[in-house]
């Protein structure tokens, strides 16, 4: 009997995983100007004037 249940909670928490892993975040979320560069890919940064 124990060995049912554990199979069920690994299934089902299995499910819920692979469910949750197709969560998508907004275009609202995605789209900012300040957004956290986790990745490392390069981007554009704007050019900043330094005056000496």
């Amino acid at each position: 009997m124990s060995t049912f249940f554990w199979v069920l909670v690994i299934v089902g928490s299995l499910f819920l995983i692979s469910n949750l892993g197709k969560v998508k975040a907004s275009k609202k979320q995605t789209n900012r100007d300040n957004r956290i560069n986790r990745f490392g890919k390069r981007q554009k940064q704007p050019k900043v004037n330094q005056q000496s």
